[in-house]
């Protein structure tokens, strides 16, 4: 069951026991965890303390108190917050929340505003969005849980993350199912989401013959929120056809999208192995990438397959490509082994293997493995590093600290 978390702030401490008795009291109130406060620097540093962890849904607050908050860094949290009034401030309609109404109203509004989407980034010029793809020659390397700790690692250091799956056959819906934070539903309207923007995108391109700016809303409404992530993500698309169908140049209209939309900091592309146009849509696109490789003498092998098919049919992206990544072995143990399938290769870093996971019962439990988290963020600091001097380079970015993890 998904729970939303909302901070209620008032002076008015009969008003806060009235609310909050009749929240524990109603089945509705089963999916919203109330944290009040009558003071303000118990609400202050309450909001302190949740940064860079787990931020609430909505913060409610009398007047002083929630300008307070939006005075010093609320408004750049991205939390969604409703101004709790008496009708006499001067606040946009939709902001406010009539502090005296019926109670069974009050609880609807607050439900309504915690099913808003959220914009975690507020975008300014030379800051630019950092695209990482994971892959690898072979499957079950382990590209989505890398993918997904990248993405969880990231969201946790404040940045504005997006976690796209490009998979023909999406591995990730048992853990998305357990951590979406829109609207309380399990399973949102495949219409609204990746399938939806592919299709606007294409649609636009026909109309107007160049890039489709969709109704100049970013991806708002095409996404979801994912609480365990600390990231943004699309739905699974359920028809597999429409994955198989995508070319390379759909696949760079998409994350070329994605990045001028300007609401993120990364983008985590977890795709295929092969070579089909998606595959080499990310391999054109992604500034970096997170290679990853098994101790094993198959894997090696197919690596090195793998590598000499580039060279010899796609030499300029070989090159390309090979000064984008860091080569990764995952799943480790000691010492490696194997030896690497050229010798002008070399790793770049390793990630444990974490025998718990062969018994997987739950998948929220993949997530929270402190001694991979802790290698996931060194490797995480390298790549945001290794962005920022690129960038800088490249001129795409001017503030020195801008990728400091």
């Amino acid at each position: 069951m998904i729970v939303l978390k909302v901070v209620l702030v008032s002076k008015d401490r009969d008003y806060i026991s009235a609310w909050l008795d009749y929240v524990q009291g109603n089945p509705s109130g089963l999916h919203v965890r109330f944290t009040a406060f009558s003071q303000e620097d118990s609400f202050r540093d309450h909001m302190k303390e949740q940064e860079g962890r787990e931020l609430p849904d909505l913060v409610i607050a009398e007047p002083e108190f929630l300008n307070d908050w939006l005075n010093n860094g609320g408004e750049v949290s991205g939390v969604p917050w409703l101004m709790l009034s008496e009708g006499m401030e001067e606040v946009d309609e939709a902001k406010q929340l009539m502090k005296y109404q019926p109670l069974p109203a009050l609880l609807d509004a607050v439900m309504h505003a915690c099913r808003q989407p959220r914009r975690k980034k507020v975008h300014h010029p030379g800051q630019e969005t950092l695209s990482i793809g994971v892959v690898s020659a072979s499957g079950g390397s382990g590209k989505t849980a890398v993918a997904l700790h990248m993405a969880k690692q990231l969201g946790l250091a404040g940045y504005a993350v997006l976690y796209l799956n490009l998979e023909t056959l999406d591995s990730t819906l048992p853990f998305l199912e357990k951590g979406l934070t829109r609207s309380g539903q399990r399973h949102p309207d495949a219409e609204t989401g990746l399938s939806r923007l592919l299709y606007d995108l294409k649609v636009g391109r026909k109309e107007s013959g160049k890039q489709l700016q969709v109704q100049s809303k970013g991806v708002d409404g095409y996404v979801v929120r994912h609480e365990a992530l600390k990231s943004d993500v699309f739905w699974p698309l359920s028809n597999r056809k429409e994955l198989l169908q995508m070319t390379r140049e759909d696949t760079s209209n998409l994350l070329r999208y994605l990045t001028d939309c300007g609401q993120y900091d990364v983008l985590i592309l977890d795709g295929d192995s092969g070579w089909d146009g998606r595959s080499e849509g990310v391999l054109d696109a992604a500034d970096a990438f997170v290679w990853l490789v098994e101790d094993d003498i198959s894997a090696m092998h197919r690596w090195g397959q793998w590598l000499q098919h580039a060279e010899r049919t796609k030499p300029d992206l070989y090159e390309s490509m090979l000064d984008r990544s860091r080569f990764v072995v995952n799943k480790y143990r000691d010492n490696v082994v194997n030896a690497l399938p050229r010798p002008d290769l070399h790793l770049d870093a390793v990630l444990p293997y974490i025998p718990s996971w062969k018994q997987l019962s739950q998948e929220e439990v993949m997530l929270s493995s402190p001694i991979f988290q802790r290698e996931v963020k060194r490797l995480c600091a390298m790549l945001v590093q290794d962005g920022e001097e690129e960038l800088k380079q490249t001129g795409r970015i001017q503030k020195q600290d801008r990728w400091a993890l």
